[in-house]
């Protein structure tokens, strides 16, 4: 049953998929403020989250600032289904679109977003550098990004904590992004970082 459960993870789907997503919503709040603090989003910004999952993170931005367009992609119609609900008078008045899919077969318009979140969704991505560089493509020269990853696994530790803060450093820098932050957050059950960085265009 927990093996069942634990691959809902990446996937949600159906009535397991739906507990997964309550699980989802309640361990990940603590870490979603966190990302969104450091974020910095302001009124006016157009913000991308990837991994949306129930939503809990649009629905607080939308709570902080009230100015705000948010897209949302996320690979569970489950969790689309879900955060729809969670956020649906956002939806209506057309300052939400979500969308089901990989993050690196987004098609939307360059030069989008001024800032980008995921949280707990990384490990997850097919290609992380193939995705991120869609992201970078996606992104206003300036932009920030912020990837925050607490490890879940049965091995999760804090090696495991530094391992993908190290990777998302090397893979951030990789596709173009700059002046990268590093910081770590004691959040039970395990040691969480957060890694920002500022969009750069070499020609746009």
């Amino acid at each position: 049953m927990l093996g069942t459960l634990a691959k809902q993870f990446r996937k949600p789907e159906g009535i397991l998929g739906k507990l997964a997503g309550k699980i989802m919503f309640f361990e990940n709040r603590k870490i979603n403020r966190w990302t969104i603090d450091r974020l910095t989003v302001k009124p006016g910004d157009y913000v991308l989250e990837v991994g949306f999952g129930p939503g809990y993170a649009i629905e607080e931005m939308f709570q902080k600032q009230r100015n705000l367009k948010i897209d949302g992609i996320d690979i569970s119609d489950t969790m689309v289904q879900d955060a729809h609900d969670r956020n649906e008078k956002a939806i209506v008045n057309g300052r939400l679109k979500l969308y089901e899919g990989e993050i690196e077969d987004y098609n939307q318009e360059l030069y989008r977003y001024d800032k980008v979140l995921s949280v707990n969704n990384y490990p997850l991505w097919k290609n992380k550098k193939k995705s991120l560089v869609r992201i970078h493509q996606l992104m206003k020269d300036g932009g920030k990004i912020a990837i925050t990853v607490q490890p879940r696994e049965e091995d999760a530790s804090r090696e495991k904590t530094f391992f993908h803060a190290f990777q998302i450093e090397q893979d951030l820098f990789y596709v173009g992004f700059r002046d990268i932050s590093v910081k770590f957050k004691k959040v039970k059950p395990e040691l969480t970082v957060c890694v920002t960085g500022i969009c750069r265009k070499k020609h746009i």
